[in-house]
């Protein structure tokens, strides 16, 4: 009768066992249809740096170029970097990924799960290897598109009423200026008119004229001979500069000046003394007397020089008359 019951018992493990075994063999071929062989595929393990993950979590998925190629085996915050996603990838999905591609998370559907998508980088660029960091990049979130679009909105609004604020000053500034003087008062109008028509006449006077005006903006050779000018002037300057003559020496060395400036004091002490009569040459242009008694003097000469010459004139003309000669 034992025996019995043992084989009852062992026949009803069995079946439970096999029952078992084939509703996890049901549950297994349900949620990994179409992929189990990629649960036992080959896999690397590569990182990205990521300043915000924006909720990812560990088993997210990582796609590229649309096709899931493995999922986020962790997440790790980093000093410098924000945080490290690191993730499981199909070994043979990495000969397509470069070194320079970048990782972006973004959402799936309305519910907001997040996922990885890995960019194609470019050709040129030397494929991943395992444990290599890729850089990480953000997408704009719809929150921060909300939120940019609200602040935005709000800086259009500031504006449309400080327009708004401005149109009205415009308008009754405008409507003071309109019933001012400027508008209503004839006479401006008048005094406008008459002004414009004696600048023409003065224009009109200046085309006609011949005059030094016009031909300093006609004649193109004023305008050489000033260009002229200038250069010769600046060529007298260069060689002021680049000489050692008196004029550079007058102009740079302070000593020139100082002896300058003292012999200037010194003949104004003289002409100063002269004028006020000192000595003999101030007697001799202040004093009126003696002025006279010089000029008389000088007249007396004249009249002796030419008595001189007369009587010159005369012994030459008859030498007998004065001078007598006798050997005996």
């Amino acid at each position: 009768m034992f025996e019995i019951k043992k084989q009852l018992m062992w026949s009803k493990l069995k079946v439970g066992v096999v029952v078992t075994l084939t509703i996890l063999i049901l549950i297994a071929t349900t949620f990994f249809a179409g992929g189990i062989e990629k649960i036992f595929s080959p896999k690397i393990e590569i990182k990205a740096h990521m300043k915000d993950v924006k909720g990812l979590r560990k088993g997210s998925p990582v796609w590229f170029s649309g096709i899931e190629i493995g999922s986020v085996k962790g997440i790790a915050l980093h000093a410098e970097h924000g945080t490290i996603v690191t993730m499981s990838i199909n070994k043979d999905s990495g000969k397509y990924i470069k070194k320079d591609s970048i990782a972006t998370i973004q959402t799936i559907g309305l519910l907001g799960d997040k996922y990885i998508e890995i960019g194609l980088g470019s050709p040129a660029e030397k494929n991943i290897n395992e444990g290599d960091i890729i850089r990480g990049a953000e997408l704009v979130d719809i929150k921060d598109i909300v939120k940019t679009g609200f602040t935005t909105l709000s800086k259009i609004t500031e504006f449309v009423e400080g327009l708004e604020g401005f149109i009205k000053r415009f308008e009754h500034t405008s409507a003071k200026i309109t019933n001012s003087k400027l508008f209503t008062d004839p006479s401006l109008y008048d005094n406008l008119q008459e002004t414009s028509r004696s600048l023409s006449l003065i224009l009109k006077d200046f085309k006609e004229s011949e005059g030094t005006l016009k031909k300093l903006i006609n004649d193109p050779s004023l305008y050489d001979k000033a260009l002229s000018a200038a250069s010769s002037i600046e060529d007298f300057g260069k060689k002021v500069n680049e000489g050692e003559g008196s004029l550079k020496r007058l102009a740079e060395d302070p000593s020139v000046y100082e002896n300058l400036s003292a012999s200037s004091k010194k003949l104004s002490l003289i002409l100063e003394k002269i004028e006020s009569g000192e000595g003999v040459a101030g007697s001799l242009i202040n004093d009126k007397e003696l002025e006279r008694e010089f000029r008389d003097a000088i007249s007396d000469i004249k009249k002796l020089t030419a008595d001189m010459g007369e009587l010159a004139k005369d012994v030459k003309a008859n030498p007998k008359k004065y001078f007598k000669f006798s050997i005996f």
